[in-house]
């Protein structure tokens, strides 16, 4: 389990870090820095855009949690699901990752990149280094399309009603399968002892979590040696 003090200087990495790469691209690039437009509070109001980006982040999530539970997905959902409990994250330290996630990594993607390479680059690009891209994989692959039109429809909402939904989307999206994850009583298992749902789960993934560099069997003498 990581020290405490890592996951907050994750999140905080994270918070700061990516607004600081997005303005340092702004200064770059942009004759007039100041000049560049973030819409952090326009077309749409606040309070508008939180209740937005809260609700359809929220959707978004759950539809990914189900995505990840049906049958020939299992096997991503072992991935993050054993990766997350690693962590042993507690309800306040899900939402104050989600937070820093959200609002340091939209500010960056939607709101510095998706002006320059538009919104279906900005997305793919986004998936793309979170990994959830891989041809070689045809599962994650499925679940990176998935996201890829998840995040699609965060640039637009950026471009329609302001960045402050997108981020309370990304927020919530990250609280739903952060806390599904860490509480999905599928995990709360020792290598040795994996519990009754997690045998139910997948005989074959369950091996290779057990033996992950299996040695190859010797062969049997054939009949007559």
């Amino acid at each position: 389990m990581l020290p405490k003090s890592k996951i907050y200087a994750m999140g905080l990495g994270t918070l700061i870090g990516f607004p600081v790469v997005g303005y340092t691209i702004i200064g770059f690039v942009e004759d007039d820095p100041w000049a560049f437009e973030i819409n952090w509070f326009t077309p749409y109001s606040l309070i508008i855009q939180i209740i937005a980006g809260l609700v359809f982040g929220t959707l978004a999530g759950l539809f990914a949690w189900w995505l990840i539970n049906q049958r020939n997905m299992l096997e991503i959902k072992m991935k993050y699901g054993i990766l997350i409990n690693q962590f042993k994250l507690n309800l306040w330290e899900i939402l104050f990752l989600s937070f820093c996630a959200g609002v340091g990594e939209e500010f960056l993607f939607r709101g510095v990149l998706q002006p320059y390479w538009g919104v279906w680059i900005a997305a793919i690009f986004f998936v793309a280094i979170h990994g959830y891209l891989d041809p070689r994989d045809k599962k994650m692959m499925t679940y990176g399309l998935t996201m890829t039109v998840i995040i699609g429809l965060l640039g637009y909402m950026k471009n329609y009603m302001g960045l402050v939904a997108p981020m309370m989307a990304h927020f919530a999206i990250d609280v739903v399968l952060l806390y599904k994850l860490t509480n999905d009583k599928v995990f709360n298992f020792t290598p040795s002892q994996p519990t009754a749902q997690f045998r139910a789960l997948d005989a074959e993934i369950l091996e290779e979590l057990k033996d992950p560099h299996p040695t190859e069997e010797k062969e049997s003498p054939s009949e007559g040696d």
